[in-house]
Parts: structure tokens; sequence; C-alpha cells
């Protein structure tokens, strides 16, 4: 434990010394003319707004701390369920203008500068079909299009399969045994490449924030096999095939197959919504930045290394016990949250919002659900200014001041000693 607060405070500083210094050649002095990058949390939950809702109440929703909030298209101009080509076919010229129209007549923000326009995975797509493709790129072109259009800075990647078929996972395609998983593969980082040319041509710079990426591979995860440390490339290959997001990493290696140098890919880090300490949070971002290298082909690793940005997610849900009843985890970690006192909660939440921060490169995501920031519905008392108070500390490279990893532990002890007396 002493060793990983060591090696957690010298990554801290290494970061912070990379990100502050110029080396000027020929002369060898070192000087301090690059400021810290502002760290920024985009809002993304249940309560998305669409364009509309945006365009009328962004005055009201800058008061809140964020830098961005994630949009989400209406349903009659595809939903921005790219992969959803029946969907699509089901759209019209006339809403997509309309859409558009709406995009480009969101107001200038002072600080609402980080909008992300959010797609989604769900799919009834074939890889292999060249006609479901088609309607693909130009779900995918309009799609960029109206991220362009209305101002923001790129599109947000919600690549979970809710509902249709997940696109992942090889025993989930239509007809998957007819071409082998390396011709799967193969296919998936074509159907990338394509991809990434599509948005790209359509929104030269853009960000990609995808809300996972590789980092559903590290250790720990509960969302997908666990590679980063498998050193056998026979092993991880076997591991990979069965994983429910086998196919993401080659789709990724398409992306990075052609990606331009003005376009910046964040790996929002979804599973950081479970973690409880600040070495989670270092540890994972090493592991996104060097670990993730195993599923990148050696061809894309400089990109990797350049375009790549660690992002984190922290959730209100799983700080505050509202998923107690709905996770598969094992009591004492999905139950701990009911252990503490709702002062308590808010310093877990706040503690995973300043680690996250500390640790992303630019970007941290900030996900509810039965909750709402624009209307106040059953926002938890004292929750914006947990949050506020990370983003300040954060600013000024204030200590958190506290820790609550003892508070979490002794809740899950507690847990187990109940479970022993049933």
């Amino acid at each position: 434990m002493q060793y990983d607060r060591l090696y957690a405070k010298a990554t801290q500083t290494c970061l912070f010394l990379l990100l502050t210094l110029q080396v000027t050649v020929g002369t060898g002095k070192a000087q301090m003319i690059y400021p810290t990058p502002h760290k920024k949390i985009i809002e993304f939950g249940w309560d998305i707004p669409s364009p509309a809702y945006l365009r009328d109440n962004i005055r009201e929703m800058e008061k809140r701390p964020f830098h961005g909030v994630a949009i989400r298209l209406p349903e009659d101009v595809g939903g921005g369920n790219i992969f959803d080509v029946q969907k699509w076919g089901k759209t019209t010229e006339v809403a997509r203008e309309r859409e558009l129209k709406t995009l480009a007549a969101i107001p200038q923000s002072e600080t609402l500068t980080h909008n992300f326009l959010t797609i989604y995975g769900a799919s009834t797509m074939d890889w292999f079909s060249d006609s479901d493709w088609k309607k693909v790129m130009q779900n995918v072109r309009f799609c960029a299009r109206a991220a362009k259009a209305g101002h923001c800075k790129g599109i947000c990647w919600d690549a979970e399969p809710y509902g249709g078929h997940n696109p992942w996972r090889l025993q989930d395609q239509p007809d998957y045994k007819k071409h082998t998983f390396t011709e799967y593969y193969q296919q998936a980082r074509k159907r990338g490449a394509q991809l990434m040319r599509a948005v790209q041509a359509e929104f030269p710079g853009l960000t990609i924030f995808a809300l996972r990426l590789l980092s559903d591979f590290q250790d720990g995860s509960p969302f997908s096999q666990h590679l980063f440390n498998v050193r056998d490339n026979k092993l991880r290959s076997e591991i990979l095939e069965g994983a429910w997001w086998a196919l993401h990493p080659a789709f990724l290696n398409g992306l990075l197959d052609v990606i331009t140098p003005e376009t910046t890919i964040v790996d929002g880090n979804e599973d950081a919504y479970y973690y409880t300490s600040e070495l989670d949070f270092f540890r994972a971002a090493r592991d996104i930045r060097e670990e993730a290298l195993a599923l990148v082909a050696p061809e894309n690793r400089r990109k990797y290394a350049t375009q790549i940005q660690v992002g984190h997610a922290i959730s209100v849900e799983y700080t505050h016990g509202l998923w107690a009843e709905a996770l598969s985890f094992p009591n004492y970690l999905k139950r701990q949250a009911l252990e503490l006192t709702p002062e308590q909660r808010l310093q877990w939440f706040e503690q995973n919002a300043y680690y996250a921060l500390k640790t992303a490169d630019e970007y941290i995501w900030c996900y509810s659900e039965d909750m709402s920031w624009w209307t106040g519905k059953n926002i938890p008392v004292g929750l914006e200014n947990a949050l506020r108070s990370a983003l300040r500390k954060n600013a000024v490279n204030e200590p958190l001041g506290y820790t609550v990893e003892a508070l979490l532990q002794a809740a899950r002890t507690r847990l187990k000693a109940k479970e022993r007396t049933k």
C-alpha cells in the first residue's frame, strides 16, 4: 500500500512537470510557459437534453457546474443510433433539416463550451453487409454535420448496445458462424476506418468522447474480460474472442488507422463509477495509457499515445447507494453507500470527482439516472456544492483534505458481518 501511494504521488508529480515544462532547444533552459490544462466536467445522464431543450434553456443550464452537456437527437432523425439501419430508414429529409436548424440556433455560451452530440451502439446492422453500411454512413455523416451545426466540440460515443443486438460480441452477430473471429475482427476494423473518414470529412478536428474504450479490459472491470495483464498472446486472443466487447478494440484500431492529427479520442473509463480510492484513478490512468497498448496494433501505437486521452466517469447513483437493488455486485459492494451518512456519501462523491479530474487529461463526465440537473428533480442535498468543491480544489492544486477509504472499508466490514449473522 505504501508503495502504491508513493507511485501515485510520483506519477502525479511527473505529469505536472511534463505539462508545465518546455526545454528550449539549443539553450537547454527550462521555461515555465505552459499552464496546466483546464479540466472539464461533461454532464451525461437520463436528463440528456434534446437540441431544442438546450436551445430554449441554455441560460438556466449554464448555472450548473458543467463545461458541457451531451445532447441527444430526436427519434425521428434516428436518435443518434448510427448502427440501427432500420430506424434510419424511417427518417425524413424534412425532419433532418429541422434539427440542423435547431442546432444552429443554440445560443453561444461562455460556460457550456464543450457540448457533444451523442451517438449510440445499438445495432440492426451486419458488419459484412455493404447495403447496411451505406445506411450507417448516411446516418454517421448526418450526426457529424449536426454536431458541427450545433457548435459542439464533437461526438459523444456511447457504444453500449441498448436494444437491438450487440455489435461487439461475436456470438450476437447475425449468422456469426459463417465467419471466423479473425474475419469479424478485420471487418470491424475496416468499418471503423470508414466511420472515421466520414466524421472527419464532415467535422474536421472533432473530439470523439467515448464513454468507454479499452478501459473496459482493465483488471476488476465489471463490464468485460480482464486482458491488460495477460501476457500470453494466444491466451489473450482466446479470451478476447469470448468477450462482451470483443470487436470494440478492432473498431478502435480502424478509427486509429485513418485518424488525422487534428482529431482527438477520449476513453471515458466508465468503470470509474465504482472506484473507492485515489489509487484506483492513478492505476486506471496508467493502465489506459500503457497496458491497453496490448490491444492496439503496433502501427497505431504512436497515434494512440498522442491522440487518445484518459477520461473518467463519476456516478451519483453508486456513491449514494441508489443502485443497491439493481447491481449484481456482492452485497458488501453495492450497499456500502447505505452504511454511510449523507455527509459521508457526499465526501465519497467529491473524492471521486477530485481524483477523476486530477488524473484525466482533460475531460471527466458525471452520470446520473433518476434525477435532473436541469429541473432540480431528486438532486441530493449538497451534491452540487461537492462537485464545485472538487473543481475548485483541482483548479488551484489544493489537496482534497480527507480520505474516505477507511469509511468505506468499515462499511464493507459491517455489511459482511451482517451477512454472517443472517
